[in-house]
């Protein structure tokens, strides 16, 4: 495969990797990850490859913690209990396979509300935790762009300078 080539497929990998932040269907933050190693393998490291690999794999890392983490952590500031966010998190599992992309995001919203409703008997706690839950996945959403641009841009600086 010529040079040109493979520049060509890790980038559109790493384009659909970025897509990924916006379709939870796709692979995300991993799949630019992957094209970073991938290039590195067939066109090699270079003179900065080594350095901008580590800093690739840091800042998807960073991206995988933001996703893991980002809801959860809302969903505490706002009053979740960890019931309700383990509940949300399932939901969201189901929704994500009977409703993708979509039913992920609504599944994760639903089951954080339903459980903490039903746990306090109380709507307004479980809407409170439920919004934190909203809003930590939002976040996580930004930094994973973020993140996944970042990759991308540390990638093209090794491309560039070889």
């Amino acid at each position: 495969m010529s040079h040109v080539a493979v520049i060509a497929v890790v980038a559109a990998v790493m384009l659909v990797g970025l897509l990924g932040v916006f379709i939870p269907v796709l692979p995300d933050i991993p799949l630019v990850w992957l094209g970073a190693l991938a290039y590195a393998f067939l066109i090699g490291w270079g003179k900065v490859g080594l350095w901008a690999f580590i800093a690739i794999t840091v800042l998807g890392a960073i991206g995988a913690l933001a996703e893991i983490w980002g809801g959860g952590v809302g969903a505490r500031i706002g009053g979740a209990s960890l019931w309700a966010i383990l509940g949300g998190f399932a939901l969201g599992v189901v929704g994500f396979v009977v409703f993708p992309p979509l039913g992920a995001i609504v599944g994760l919203l639903v089951g954080t509300f339903a459980v903490d409703a039903w746990r306090l008997k109380d709507i307004r706690k479980a809407a409170a935790g439920t919004l934190g839950m909203g809003v930590g996945y939002g976040l996580s959403f930004v930094v994973k762009l973020l993140v996944g641009l970042m990759m991308i841009g540390i990638w093209v600086y090794w491309l560039i300078t070889g």
